[in-house]
């Protein structure tokens, strides 16, 4: 059975600030709550995974600062994958989403319908995640972010791409699927545990 840990980068600078940011890889870092968040993934993967191979993660710096953390302390390689980053947000990058407003609204009531103006597209967000997902032949960490991991748990519920908004990804949380070995095909093994929130990390 092939696992897939599905981790949200921990919170950065843009997060704190309701910010959407998709191009520039080196800006963004975690804030002093994110490596913690980001320690406390690392930590409950190391104590409650087995046979984890590698890492991939996002290009962008705060999925790099957390992969690198996890990777830390589960001690095993880290690789960078262009697959796995955040949705191109088009005439929206670098903007708040409280500026945004009520296309905002309609993009998170239906990203399938209403994507970022000049941006990406759910269903490609979809097919580069699964591209990843099914070259994967042992045990995984993919760090990325919100869209990426909610698009691939919507898929694999069977639900549409219009609902990727309706599942909660938290910063710094950890969800998993799994390749069934007797069906072939992947299936929700949990969603949205964050650590953060029971573990003393400090």
């Amino acid at each position: 059975m092939v696992t897939i840990y599905l981790v949200r980068h921990g919170e950065s600078t843009l997060n704190r600030e309701g910010i959407l940011q998709s191009r520039d890889i080196n800006v963004g870092p975690l804030t002093e709550k994110g490596r913690l968040e980001a320690l406390c993934a690392a930590r409950f993967l190391k104590n409650n995974t087995k046979g984890i191979s590698r890492i991939i993660a996002s290009p962008l710096l705060r999925a790099r600062e957390t992969a690198s953390i996890i990777a830390g302390e589960i001690k095993v390689d880290l690789t960078i994958d262009e697959r796995v980053r955040e949705v191109e947000m088009g005439k929206w990058e670098m903007m708040k989403i409280n500026d945004i407003g009520p296309d905002f609204l309609k993009y998170s009531r239906n990203p399938l319908k209403y994507p970022p103006p000049g941006g990406e597209d759910a269903e490609s967000v979809l097919g580069r995640m699964i591209n990843v997902i099914n070259e994967a032949k042992e045990n995984i960490v993919v760090v990325s972010h919100y869209q990426p991991i909610a698009s691939l748990i919507t898929h694999v519920v069977g639900s549409s791409q219009s609902n990727i908004y309706r599942i909660r990804i938290d910063t710094g949380s950890v969800s998993a699927i799994f390749k069934d070995d007797e069906w072939g095909d992947w299936r929700i093994l949990f969603i949205n545990i964050k650590p953060f929130n029971f573990l003393n990390c400090k």
